[in-house]
């Protein structure tokens, strides 16, 4: 499938007012899973982001997230879903679980993107990915490659697929709320209103409706 489609474009991504919260409509603004997909926040509601370190419509929302983040609830817990849809993004995602299982996501988070969205460089290969982890002085290049072909990290990439497969993701950026509601840019609009639904969401689920 083309690029342009699985990742959608600032282009494709309109702006449109922020509606009211009594607005948001199932169907319209975001879509309900018939069947759930499992979560992994504990007893915090979960907000998950896939994503693809190579998507500009990611790389663009990640300033709305981060405003999104200062006064997130204790009770809220925003989890990050590499997209693994394509062979090619595969790689990327398998970065980042392995800089989870390094303990320097935090470290390489930003960088991945401003390298892969931002700069387009050709980081497609565990090699060129263990020296950029080495570049940014997050991690050896010898701790990332160890890491990479590790149970631990492939497990993560397994559930990583199995979650995105499980919610029906097609593209990214897309939110995935308590493994229940499913929000695109293409229905709520823009970034800030993606992030508005799942704070909707997430009070729907508090109070039981």
């Amino acid at each position: 499938m083309p690029r342009r489609i699985l990742c959608t474009l600032l282009a494709l991504s309109f702006v449109a007012p922020l509606a009211m919260a009594q607005d948001w409509e199932e169907g319209t603004h975001y879509n309900q899973l018939s069947n759930p997909v499992e979560t992994r926040s504990g007893d915090q509601y979960e907000v998950a982001e896939v994503f693809w370190y190579g998507c500009p419509s990611c790389y663009q929302m990640q300033p709305v997230i981060k405003e999104w983040k200062k006064d997130l609830a204790d009770d809220v817990n925003l989890r990050h879903v590499p997209a693994s849809m394509r062979s090619d993004w595969e790689t990327h995602a398998q970065a980042f679980y392995v800089a989870r299982e390094l303990g320097v996501v935090d470290e390489m988070h930003g960088p991945l993107f401003d390298a892969l969205a931002g700069e387009k460089r050709s980081l497609n290969s565990k090699e060129a990915l263990a020296g950029f982890f080495e570049e940014v002085g997050a991690a050896d290049a010898e701790a990332v490659t160890e890491a990479w072909d590790s149970f631990a990290v492939d497990t993560a990439m397994r559930r990583g697929k199995a979650f995105q497969q499980g919610a029906r993701v097609t593209g990214t950026p897309t939110l995935v709320v308590e493994g229940r509601y499913v929000i695109t840019v293409r229905k709520a609009g823009n970034y800030e209103n993606m992030l508005a639904i799942a704070d909707h969401l997430v009070e729907q689920e508090r109070s039981g409706d």
